[in-house]
C-alpha cells in the first residue's frame, strides 16, 4: 500500500514538474516550435539550476544548435544558495561512513564556490594537507535525470513543429542524458585527474590538482586546494614577471598535445578553469572530458593537414569520414558547401578569421547532407576555440594553426609504414623506368619508319557496310525517278509532234511512253511504301 502511494505521489509530482515546465516555456513564446534565443535563455533562467546547467552543457555543443543560441547559453550564471552545513555535513558523513571530525582537522561551513549541481568547501586533512571538499547537492542527479526526460518527452512533440528544424531536439536530449550522467559521477572525474596526471607527467609546466581517492566517492571528491593566478588576468600576471608570450606558447602547445598525441583533452578550458602558479599552468575542474580514439584521431589529423596545406579534396573526403551518416548525402553539394567555407575562411590566417562562425557553417553543411559529428570532436573544436581565444589575448601574434601543423605531420607520419611506402614507391620508379628505357629506341623507329613512307594506317569503320546498301538504295530510286520524269516529258513532246501511227488521233509511241511511265511510277511507289520510308 505504502508503495503504491509513493508511486502514486511520484507520479503526480512528475505530472506537476511537466506542466511547469510547458507552461514556462509556452510563456516565453514555445507555441510557435522554437522561442528565440533570448526568450528561451529567459526560460530556461526561469526553470532553475538542472535547466541552467543544461543551458551551460548545450553550450557546448555548437553541432547541435546554432551560433546564437550558443551565444545566449553562455550568458547563464550559476545563482544558486549554498546548502545548510547541517545537509553538507550529513552527506560526507554518509559518503565516508566517518564522523567529519575523524576526516579532517578543519573544514569551512561556508563555501568558496556554489554551482547548480555541487558545492566546494575548503578543509585541512588530519595529516596537514589544504584540501577542498567538492560535495554532490542532495538530490541533484535524481532532479536533473528527471528534468532531462520530461524533456525528452516534451521533444517528441516540439520537433513536428514548423521551427522546430532549428535545434536538432532529439540529439540535444540524448547528448544531455549522457553528460549528465558522466558529470554527475565525481568518481569518473577523479579518474579524468589522475589520466591527465598521467599524460603530462613529463611536461614540466603543465600540472593539476592531487585526489585523494581514499576519501572520493561518487558524490563526494576531495582534492588538493590549488590557487594561483587566473590566467585571463594578464596585468597581474605580468606583474609577477611572467612572460605573456611564453604563457601563451605554452598553453597552446600542450593543448595541442593533448588533442594531437593524447586523444584526451580538457572539453571545458574557459579562463575560470585555468590557473598560473609558481611557473606552472594549472587545470582545474574535469567533470567534462573529450575522448578521441585512434580512428578519429587519424581522421582529424588528416583533416587538420588537408586545412593547413591547402588539400580542399582531401579536407571534403575526411569530412566524410568523420562524419556519422543519418541518412541520404548529396556529395556534391557537401563538397560544394565545404569548398566554399574553405574560400570564405580559410584563406586567412587563425586568428583573423571568426572560428566559431566558420565551426558553425561546416556543422551546418553537415547537417543540410544529413552528417552528424561526433560529440568528442565538436567538444574538442569548441575547446581549442577557447584556446585560442585565451592565447589572442596574452600574445595576439601566435597562428595556433601555425603550432597544430606540426603535430598533424608528426601524427601522419607516425602512423605511416615508411619502409613499405619506400618499398612501393621504388617499385613503381623501376617499372617506369625499365619501360621509359624503351622510348627512345620506339620513338627512332616510328621516326624512321614515316620517313620511309612504310608507316600504314588502318581505320575500321563499324556499320559502313549497311550505310553504303542505305546510299545505294537512295542513288538507285533517284536514278529512277528521273527515266521516270524523262520518259513522261519525252512522250509528251512525241504526242504534240503528231507523228508516228495513231489510234484514235493520238500518237501510238506517245501512248506506250506514258503507259510504261505508270507502270514503273506506280512500283516505284509501292516500293517506297513498304520500306517505311516515305
Amino acid at each position: 500500500m505504502d508503495t503504491n502511494n509513493q508511486r502514486a505521489g511520484q507520479l503526480k509530482s512528475e505530472k506537476q514538474r511537466l506542466k511547469e515546465i510547458v507552461s514556462v516555456f509556452l510563456k516565453h513564446g514555445l507555441k510557435n516550435g522554437i522561442a528565440n534565443p533570448v526568450q528561451l535563455r529567459l526560460a530556461l533562467e526561469e526553470l532553475g539550476p538542472t535547466f541552467i546547467k543544461i543551458g551551460q552543457m548545450l553550450s557546448m555543443r555548437p553541432d547541435i544548435i546554432p551560433q546564437a543560441y550558443i551565444k545566449e547559453f553562455q550568458k547563464l550564471q550559476d545563482d544558486v544558495k549554498p546548502e545548510r552545513y547541517e545537509v553538507i555535513r550529513e552527506i560526507i558523513e554518509h559518503e565516508l561512513k566517518r564522523p567529519i571530525e575523524e576526516l579532517f582537522l578543519s573544514f569551512a561551513e561556508e563555501p568558496i564556490a556554489c554551482a547548480s549541481l555541487a558545492v566546494v568547501h575548503p578543509a585541512v586533512l588530519k595529516n596537514g594537507d589544504r584540501v577542498v571538499v567538492k560535495i554532490q547537492r542532495p538530490g541533484a542527479r535524481e532532479t536533473m535525470l528527471k528534468d532531462i526526460a520530461l524533456l525528452r518527452r516534451i521533444t517528441r512533440f516540439i520537433k513536428y513543429a514548423p521551427q522546430a528544424e532549428v535545434l536538432d531536439l532529439d540529439e540535444a536530449a540524448g547528448e544531455l542524458w549522457r553528460a549528465a550522467n558522466k558529470e554527475l559521477d565525481f568518481q569518473q572525474e577523479a579518474h579524468n585527474i589522475k589520466k591527465f596526471y598521467e599524460y603530462n607527467r613529463d611536461v614540466a609546466y603543465i600540472t593539476c590538482p592531487r585526489v585523494f581517492e581514499e576519501y572520493t566517492t561518487r558524490e563526494v571528491l576531495v582534492m588538493e586546494r590549488v590557487e594561483g593566478i587566473p590566467i585571463a588576468h594578464l596585468e597581474q600576471l605580468a606583474a609577477e614577471g611572467y612572460d605573456l608570450r611564453d604563457v601563451a606558447v605554452k598553453l597552446a602547445d600542450n593543448y595541442l598535445k593533448q588533442i594531437f598525441e593524447d586523444g584526451f583533452f580538457h572539453a571545458d578550458p574557459h579562463p575560470g578553469n585555468i590557473l598560473v602558479r609558481e611557473g606552472k599552468i594549472v587545470y582545474l575542474d574535469f567533470g567534462m572530458m573529450g575522448v578521441l580514439d585512434k580512428s578519429l584521431l587519424e581522421k582529424f589529423n588528416s583533416l587538420i593537414y588537408g586545412i593547413a596545406t591547402g588539400n580542399v579534396e582531401a579536407m571534403q573526403k575526411d569530412v566524410l569520414r568523420i562524419g556519422i551518416k543519418k541518412g541520404s548525402i548529396d556529395t556534391r553539394k557537401l563538397y560544394s558547401d565545404i569548398e566554399q567555407i574553405y574560400n570564405n575562411y580559410i584563406v586567412t590566417s587563425l586568428h583573423e578569421i571568426d572560428v566559431p562562425q566558420m565551426m558553425e557553417e561546416i556543422f551546418k553543411a553537415c547537417r543540410k547532407n544529413n552528417i552528424a559529428i561526433p560529440a568528442d570532436l565538436v567538444m574538442m573544436a569548441k575547446g581549442l576555440v577557447t584556446i585560442e581565444g585565451l592565447v589572442a589575448r596574452l600574445a595576439p601574434e601566435i597562428n595556433i594553426m601555425d603550432l597544430a601543423l606540426p603535430y598533424a605531420r608528426r601524427y601522419i607520419l607516425s602512423k605511416r609504414n615508411i619502409k613499405q611506402d619506400l618499398t612501393r614507391q621504388l617499385e613503381n620508379f623501376y617499372t617506369l623506368t625499365k619501360s621509359g628505357a624503351k622510348l627512345p629506341v620506339r620513338l627512332l623507329e616510328l621516326i624512321n619508319g614515316a620517313l620511309a613512307g612504310k608507316i600504314r594506317v588502318q581505320m575500321e569503320h563499324t556499320n559502313l557496310d549497311e550505310a553504303l546498301n542505305k546510299l545505294n538504295k537512295m542513288v538507285n530510286r533517284l536514278v529512277f525517278g528521273l527515266v521516270l520524269s524523262s520518259l513522261v516529258i519525252g512522250s509528251s513532246i512525241v504526242i504534240n509532234a503528231n507523228v508516228g501511227p495513231k489510234i484514235y488521233g493520238i500518237s501510238v509511241f506517245g501512248l506506250v511512253g506514258f503507259l510504261g511511265a505508270a507502270v514503273m511510277g506506280t512500283w516505284l511507289l509501292i516500293s517506297i511504301l513498304y520500306s517505311g520510308k516515305m
